[in-house]
């Protein structure tokens, strides 16, 4: 729970609400962190605290982190004012230790239950303060850094307290996954409660303005609910989207590019957004044709982009893109990082989403541990959204949000799945260490949990209710 207050710190009162200038910005949620890991480390030295048998999600943690800072020590030469380094240690260093915090502690029923009403509670509150931040309402909004308009940027719209209407999304997405869930296994009380909360978030969600939020959090939805929903529904619903959708951005499309989402900005300033990402595209291939395999170094973009906007033999407008961050997060890792980040990044996300998925759909595992499958589903799809239309490594929080939760997943995962899967191949750490307790071969998963013969996990693979 000390990695969730941290979280929740960061959220509200990070560096945009108070900050301590020096060779490393340090703020309020920074320095509990500091000291939670001074804590952590204790207790693993003591023996209080257990290291988990590493899964793979674990070693590519490791190796993402071990990697973006390779990348940064040696890449080129950094834009005037910023550090690869710091940016490092607060957007990857710091989650992926975050991640580890989790795994060690390997989070209890009561743990996971306490995470999921904090994630909602968050949610809640910044889908409200979001809407007076649409409304233009600024004086019930607090913090109040979010209401200044000396920074311009994204003003106007529901830019929440990390500044940025993309980020809030993806936060607002993760809150809405686990309210439905919430509501959907809980009492006909609760499911109306929880309705109700889930209705303000989508009402936050609307407030940021932000087109690829709205599509992240329909597509949360439905991969949730994907499995369980019968076949007729789903041919029905995709007919139904396309057909309408279709029609809609034939008769909608100047309304949608043109939208005026900030108050500083031209509908045309916004229409922009989208104009830049083919040139931004053609940037990244660029970029990667000279790099292909290492990249030209973590947090290094805006520097090195400008030896690449004088392209002959394109005729368009590249020297627009001066000044832009990649807007695609894939491409982003390819072009910092090359194939060797993007491989790690993208088999990383694959694992997460693998293990999120097989946790939530398997039928006797607890509601619970089904929750925290489903609504990482959720989260992944609003994380893939986002990241499709922005860098959200280098988004604030984002990168917490996402591996802590991760580390409740894996931890849960490994606890109640992975020693019982039907999957034989992992029989193979156990034939290589002589362990009797091996799972036998074609074990089905509706076959009892084996684990040394005793139950796995907290009340795992008992009926659902």
């Amino acid at each position: 729970m000390l990695c969730a207050l941290v979280v929740v710190l960061g959220t509200f009162f990070g560096p945009d609400f108070f900050a301590i200038q020096g060779p490393l910005q340090l703020s309020v949620d920074r320095m509990l962190f500091f000291g939670v890991i001074a804590l952590g480390t204790s207790l693993v030295l003591r023996g209080e605290l257990k290291l988990p048998k590493l899964t793979t999600p674990d070693y590519l943690v490791g190796a993402l982190t071990v990697w973006y800072l390779i990348r940064a020590v040696t890449g080129g030469e950094p834009p005037a004012g910023s550090s690869p380094i710091g940016t490092w240690v607060f957007y990857l260093f710091l989650p992926a230790v975050c991640y580890a915090l989790v795994r060690v502690s390997n989070p209890t029923v009561a743990d996971i239950q306490a995470v999921i009403s904090v994630m909602i509670a968050v949610g809640v509150y910044i889908a409200i303060i979001g809407f007076f931040e649409a409304r233009g309402w600024y004086g019930f909004v607090f913090p109040r850094y979010i209401g200044d308009p000396k920074v311009w940027e994204f003003f106007g719209r529901a830019r929440g307290p990390l500044m940025n209407p993309s980020a809030n999304g993806i936060v607002l997405t993760i809150a809405l996954s686990f309210t439905i869930l919430r509501g959907y296994y809980g009492s006909r009380a609760q499911a109306t409660i929880y309705g109700l909360l889930a209705a303000i978030i989508l009402v936050g969600i609307y407030s940021t303005l932000t087109r690829g939020v709205w599509i992240g959090a329909v597509l949360a939805i439905v991969a949730m609910y994907w499995k369980t929903t019968p076949r007729w529904v789903k041919v029905l619903g995709v007919t139904t989207v396309v057909v309408f959708g279709s029609m809609a951005a034939m008769g909608l499309k100047d309304q949608l590019l043109n939208m005026k989402r900030d108050k500083n900005l031209s509908a045309e300033d916004s229409a922009k957004s989208i104009e830049l990402r083919p040139l931004l595209a053609i940037i990244a291939y660029e970029m990667f044709k000279d790099a292909p395999f290492i990249g030209h170094g973590f947090n290094t973009y805006l520097k090195a982009s400008n030896d690449y906007v004088q392209q002959p033999g394109y005729d368009m407008p590249l020297e627009q893109t001066i000044g832009y961050m990649q807007h695609n997060i894939f491409l982003s890792s390819l072009v910092d990082t090359g194939i060797i980040g993007l491989t790690i990044y993208a088999w990383l996300l694959v694992r997460l989403t693998r293990s999120a998925w097989r946790l939530g759909n398997h039928d006797r595992i607890d509601p619970i541990y089904r929750m925290v499958g489903l609504g990482m589903v959720g989260s992944m799809a609003g994380y893939f959204l986002g990241g499709m239309f922005q860098d959200v490594v280098l988004m604030p929080m984002i990168q917490l949000y996402m591996l802590f939760l991760s580390g409740i997943l894996i931890s849960v995962y490994q606890r109640t799945f992975e020693i019982a899967i039907d999957d034989v191949s992992l029989r193979a750490p156990y034939i290589r260490n002589q362990d009797p307790t091996a799972p036998p071969l074609g074990r089905r998963s509706t076959d009892p949990p084996c684990s040394a013969g005793k139950p796995v996990g907290d009340g795992a693979f008992r009926p659902a209710t």
